[in-house]
């Protein structure tokens, strides 16, 4: 297990602190901001070449970052903070504030990881933060991974977030990669920190979020804009789930690397922090704000290199409606007659299957797991014809594990199923039979079945990885 500072449990008290006390926030000087620009039209989507689409993969950050790069083209770049905002900006969110369409998301539900890049370093004897969208050492995959590999490469795990070297933090600040945003962390700790630790992270309410040298630096050239139209929809809201007016809403959590907060870590010589951001989906958040309503809110902050990633693709054009990529999973589902594959066997393979069946009803056998383990609910041979076996029986399983997710070996299974089934399938939720270490219970169903053995469907993990066929079954 990693080894965490006090300074990174003390972090995380001042966080449950903050949002059961509420926010506390004085005046910001900046010592410097320089606001970035670029050509007009060059954080938007063309509708004709498909706008932009937001690709997520289970493997993490490289094949997301593959397969999106690959959709935006050679003319097309990887979304920043600013192409997240503009996107908002262009779409409505759900009709009904404070639920979602999980169908057909909006850009307000989703969260993204951006190519806006965050470094904290020194310069001219001052901590100072530093925000480059789309530029600098993190703008392409080789510089992310460059940066990154300070925590991931670490045998010894002791090691948080990225870096890059004082010499880039200097060439960054110089503007040799483009306009940046210099923000002097001291000042700004100073306007925004609380009264116990002098942290400046927390919800921002909408007329101290146009005032956050930081925020607005993240957001990009449309921050004021994005912030007036955030505050009014979380004013909306209030007023249609409560008829409550509420003139100045909490919008924004503001947040610094969760293992690794400016505040209290020391920036080791030679080098400056490194990080990615990301924006959250908007989310009814619990605090302390004296309403008796959660906050329609969403976080501004830094993408750790164990974070989710959902990165967009943006092609060139106007700003059209961002699209989620291709799902393997929701493919292989709803697309599994065009999915197959030889198998190369000449007969039904030996042993008890686990069954599953699709959206459609046609039943499957899964991937075989192995020992004690969840089912993988992966399927693999059609079933041709199946007749139940017996009565439902009840199996007990050793093979606790403290993690809610139902873990048992076929073994267990197999010791109720009549001798003649040759499958089964799980009835109903798996239960505790006492406390939260007790054994755990599900019924079973046992089956004869018959299997299509000659061909197989193709691996999930396998479809994830092939980009061309995954958008042609879209």
């Amino acid at each position: 297990m990693p080894r965490f500072s006090g300074c990174f449990y003390l972090y995380f008290s001042l966080l449950i602190y903050t949002r059961l006390r509420g926010i506390i926030f004085l005046d910001n000087p900046v010592r410097s901001f320089k606001s970035q620009t670029r050509k007009k039209g060059e954080y938007s989507m063309s509708k004709k070449a498909g706008g932009s689409m937001a690709f997520y993969h289970e493997k993490g950050f490289v094949p997301a970052f593959k397969q999106a790069s690959k959709f935006a083209g050679k003319d097309g770049h990887i979304g920043t903070m600013p192409d997240a905002i503009a996107m908002r900006l262009v779409t409505p969110p759900y009709k009904e504030l404070g639920m979602t369409n999980s169908s057909n998301p909006t850009p307000w539900d989703r969260y993204y990881t951006t190519l806006t890049a965050e470094y904290f370093g020194v310069l001219a004897g001052r901590t100072s933060i530093i925000v480059a969208h789309g530029i600098g050492p993190m703008s392409t995959l080789q510089g992310i991974l460059d940066a990154y590999r300070y925590e991931f490469d670490d045998k010894s795990r002791n090691h948080r977030g990225g870096r890059i070297s004082q010499v880039e933090f200097d060439k960054l600040a110089r503007g040799e990669y483009g306009d940046v945003s210099i923000i002097d962390y001291e000042e700004y700790r100073n306007r925004w920190g609380d009264q116990q630790f002098r942290a400046p992270t927390g919800y921002r309410r909408a007329s101290d979020a146009s005032r956050d040298a930081l925020l607005v630096a993240r957001l990009g050239p449309q921050a004021h804009e994005y912030i007036t139209r955030h505050a009014a929809l979380a004013r909306q809201y209030y007023q249609k789930q409560a008829s409550k007016e509420v003139g100045d809403p909490h919008i924004i959590d503001v947040e610094e690397p969760g293992n690794l907060p400016y505040w209290c870590r020391d920036i080791e010589p030679g080098l400056a922090f490194a990080h990615l951001t990301s924006i959250g989906g908007i989310g009814l958040i619990h605090h302390q704000n004296g309403m008796q309503l959660p906050s329609w809110a969403c976080d501004v902050g830094i993408h750790e290199w164990w974070n989710g990633v959902r990165l967009l693709g943006v092609r060139p054009g106007p700003v059209g409606k961002v699209q989620d990529g291709p799902d393997a999973r929701r493919l292989l589902r709803k697309h599994w007659q065009e999915l197959f594959e030889p198998s190369g066997l000449d007969r039904t393979p030996d042993g008890l299957f686990v069954l599953m069946q699709m959206p459609d009803k046609t039943w499957f056998t899964q991937f075989q797991k192995k020992g004690a383990s969840a089912d993988s609910y992966e399927p693999e041979f059609r079933v041709t014809s199946m007749e139940k076996v017996g009565e439902l029986a009840r199996f007990y399983t050793e093979s606790n594990y403290p993690v809610p997710i139902f873990r048992y070996d076929i073994r267990e299974a197999q010791t109720v199923l009549p001798k003649e089934a040759n499958a089964y399938e799980l009835v109903g939720d798996p239960t505790k039979t006492g406390g939260a270490d007790s054994q755990e219970t599900c019924l079973v169903q046992g089956y004869r079945i018959e299997i299509d053995h000659t061909q197989r469907l193709i691996r999930q993990d396998a479809l994830a990885n092939d980009y061309d066929r995954m958008m042609q079954l879209m």
